[in-house]
């Protein structure tokens, strides 16, 4: 059985970097994955013929509005069923409420784009949940979670007042602004990331509530562990979150992030405890308030594990590209109202 990764946009998204890791779980279970990488949506006739195409789909990364993120999806997964080959389709970002005046477009096309796929893989079962909530169940949906590497360090005591910190782009609802005004005493903030293309004025907006606030740029993989060590507090603040990558980096270095509590964040601590430390979203002043006078609690015990690994990961993959072998032609869809 040999899997094609289609993976669309630049290297440094996150989708992307998750697609990668995905071809690298396989392959360290023994599956055969190849790896077919476009920095826009891919011409249908260019995919590498193989037995399972698994696309990696988020719509901001294959079209806008959404509607025809859907259907540049739509023409791949015909070319790629020319072939004979089954798809499985990875959800990424599913559209919640908190999406706006996007949502019901958002919705429409995820549930076109979940009609053309023999196995629909989320990240969550929060995600799952948010698709049921809209009344798309696909019957062959699966929840594999983000795989995630559990980072060993020793605590930094770095010089200076402390720091909070917030960790990828920045764009409205991922809570910069909100962190950065709950500051204890003497505390600076510091944005490890760059605003996401639009949102430039973000940057003043922290600025306002906190003048010292700091924002890197992006950050390369060289430098990635310096950063993240060498911050006092690690905060997540977003509130609508249905898998988060940012979460994971804080992680893989060791560090025990604070999040705020929601039915993802819930879902996290259940299948790796001693990870995180959630707080309620009118705690957060006095959360971060406690991690910058215990600031050994921001960083993961010795004999921790968080899950699912990335061989847990590579092996529930290669179930689902099986599943896709073996389903009936065609869609899988189920729509309930």
């Amino acid at each position: 059985m040999i899997v094609t990764q289609v993976i669309v946009g630049p290297d440094q998204h996150g989708v992307v970097q998750f697609a990668h890791r995905i071809h690298d779980a396989v392959v360290g279970v023994g599956g055969d994955s190849v790896i077919d990488c476009y920095l826009n949506s891919p011409a249908p006739q260019r995919i590498s013929t193989s037995d399972v195409v698994h696309l990696h789909v988020t719509d901001r990364l294959f079209g806008s509005p959404a509607d025809r993120a859907a259907e540049t999806v739509s023409e791949v997964v015909a070319a790629v069923r020319a072939t004979g080959a089954r798809v499985v389709i990875t959800l990424h970002d599913v559209p919640q409420p908190s999406d706006g005046r996007s949502f019901e477009v958002r919705t429409a096309a995820y549930r076109r784009i979940a009609e053309l796929a023999d196995v629909v893989v989320v990240s969550s079962d929060h995600e799952r949940l948010l698709l049921a909530e809209v009344g798309v169940e696909h019957a062959s949906l699966q929840v594999i979670p983000l795989p995630v590497a559990t980072g060993r360090a020793d605590p930094v005591t770095a010089p200076g007042p402390a720091t909070v910190g917030v960790l990828g782009f920045l764009y409205p609802g991922k809570g910069h602004v909100e962190v950065a005004a709950a500051l204890p005493p003497g505390a600076e903030f510091v944005a490890l990331g760059r605003p996401s293309p639009g949102h430039e004025d973000l940057v003043d907006d922290l600025r306002a509530v906190s003048p010292s606030a700091r924002v890197t740029g992006y950050v390369a993989d060289d430098d990635l562990p310096a950063a993240l060590h060498a911050v006092t507090v690690p905060v997540a603040h977003h509130r609508h979150l249905s898998a988060s990558g940012s979460i994971v980096t804080w992680i893989e270095h060791g560090r025990r992030p604070l999040v705020v509590a929601g039915r993802y964040t819930r879902e996290f601590e259940a299948r790796s405890p001693g990870t995180v430390t959630i707080y309620e979203e009118g705690d957060l002043a006095e959360a971060v308030a406690r991690a910058a006078a215990d600031p050994a609690s921001t960083w993961i015990d010795a004999g921790v594990l968080a899950h699912p690994t990335a061989d847990e990961v590579g092996a529930a993959h290669v179930g689902a590209y099986r599943a896709a072998l073996s389903a009936p032609a065609g869609a899988a869809l189920r729509v309930t109202t």
